[in-house]
């Protein structure tokens, strides 16, 4: 899958984006790549996991969540995540262990649902962010990873219209080492603030 997704990154940049490419040429290997790299996008969301450990949780983890955590109420937790796919990546999370999204309540979801709102007026004003992505999945087939529902918050500025650059970073993101604790430490404050103004 890589080599894949090497091969389609290399060959966008290389004919599609050289001026001496007809344009009909150019339209029809569009027409190609561009699904090729949603697909590749897709697996990357969705890649199954090994699986998770039924005796641990990392969102339960006292440790985890007062190295991640910038926001907390009586029913949910917002962290800061320790693979972020860009600037603001963050993560909305119940207090309560909860494995999987219909099993929680009604009240639990409106919380969330609030904390989410807060966190992208946080992220707007310190990333400078314009839109988001909300993506959250439901059990080890589709690629989670805790076995306790939690929410991505990824943010996006205004002109990141390049869905083969995110592609690339999640991608990699996945494979990469988590961020350092000082970053950790300076994202955490700075969302601490904002949410409190």
């Amino acid at each position: 899958m890589v080599g894949l997704s090497l091969w389609t990154f290399y060959y966008y940049k290389k004919h599609l984006l050289s001026n001496n490419y007809d344009l009909q040429r150019r339209y029809k290997m569009k027409k190609m790549v561009f699904p090729t790299l949603y697909f590749l996008g897709a697996i990357c969301i969705t890649l199954p996991t090994k699986g998770y450990s039924e005796e641990y949780c990392a969102f339960c983890d006292a440790s985890i969540l007062e190295y991640q955590s910038f926001y907390e109420d009586d029913l949910v937790f917002a962290l800061y995540t320790h693979k972020p796919i860009l600037p603001g990546h963050c993560l909305v999370i119940p207090k309560r262990h909860v494995e999987r999204f219909e099993l929680l309540t009604e009240e639990e979801i409106t919380a969330m649902g609030k904390v989410i709102k807060k966190v992208d007026q946080a992220a707007m004003s310190i990333f400078n962010t314009a839109s988001y992505l909300l993506l959250q999945k439901n059990g080890v087939e589709v690629g989670q990873s805790v076995p306790h529902v939690h929410f991505h918050y990824i943010p996006r500025k205004q002109g990141d219209s390049s869905t083969l650059t995110f592609l690339i970073k999640l991608y990699f993101r996945n494979i990469q080492g988590p961020i350092s604790s000082q970053e950790m430490k300076e994202n955490t404050e700075v969302l601490k603030q904002a949410i409190a103004n």
